[in-house]
């Protein structure tokens, strides 16, 4: 979960400096799409009941790339990032309390609160100095995306009775169809620029598909709140990306943030 934390802070980066946000989700979709599809031949057709959780949870992915496309454009990767994330653990946990009667162990959910804490003062600190009223809605809504489609896929896991099968199949239904939703909006204009874009594509497609592979695999092992937890570290890799690569601060606050998500991570982890 850690390097799933990695490769997602990795490719949100190469999606926050691309010139049309919308293109860029567009293009790496459709890697992983390929990728999908060729591991369809080697899988099982999930259980009857889990098409309409797929159907489902494609609808929440969507509008989570949708709200994160808008958030990009409207504001920086250390503003933005941190806002989408920092309630998803929280958010995840109370939503699978709800619909899926989990309860995490007290260790899970003392590195929960920890995790939560850290990625509420890198959100604090990433809004200091005022944000704009859109870039925060955006962030937001893409923040509950991300918590609703973690508790709808760890389900969705369990209900298919294989857990890759049902990784392929939705990562199919929901790259295909932002594609055409994104062919849509561009027009003809995206074929040149997916073209001109392919190394960078075919990079964060790969990063992507393998990220959400490993995230998938984790929910259909573990409770969603620590799983979430977990992978919200990839805030931490953002913040730490941005201080190495694009030379921001290491102020005080993003420290202590980073030293308790990584104490929540440890506490999860034991």
């Amino acid at each position: 979960m850690l390097l799933a934390g990695l490769l997602q802070a990795s490719w949100h980066a190469l999606v926050k400096y691309g010139a049309d946000q919308l293109i860029v989700l567009a293009g790496m979709g459709l890697v992983a799409a390929v990728v999908a599809a060729c591991a369809l031949p080697f899988l099982p057709l999930p259980a009857a009941p889990a098409w309409g959780v797929i159907a489902g949870a494609a609808l929440l992915h969507i509008g989570y790339k949708f709200a994160l496309a808008r958030s990009y454009k409207l504001g920086d990767l250390s503003q933005a990032y941190p806002l989408a994330r920092g309630f998803v653990p929280l958010l995840s946990t109370s939503i699978a309390f709800v619909l899926l009667a989990q309860v995490p162990s007290s260790g899970q959910a003392f590195g929960i609160a920890l995790v939560s804490l850290g990625l509420v003062l890198l959100t604090t600190h990433s809004i200091r100095g005022g944000v704009d009223r859109r870039i925060f809605l955006a962030a937001l809504s893409a923040g509950a995306a991300v918590a609703g489609y973690s508790v709808v896929d760890a389900y969705g896991t369990r209900l298919a009775g294989n857990w890759a099968a049902f990784t392929a199949w939705l990562v199919l239904a929901d790259t295909l169809s932002f594609a055409l939703l994104t062919r849509w909006l561009r027009g003809p204009k995206i074929w040149g620029e997916l073209w001109r874009l392919r190394a960078s594509l075919t990079a964060a497609g790969l990063l992507g598909v393998m990220s959400f592979s490993v995230f998938l695999w984790a929910l259909s092992r573990g409770p969603v709140g620590a799983v979430s937890a977990l992978r919200e570290s990839s805030v931490l890799f953002a913040t730490l990306i941005g201080i190495a690569v694009h030379r921001e601060s290491p102020s005080p606050i993003k420290i202590a943030a980073a030293a308790l998500i990584v104490a929540g991570l440890i506490a999860i982890a034991a």
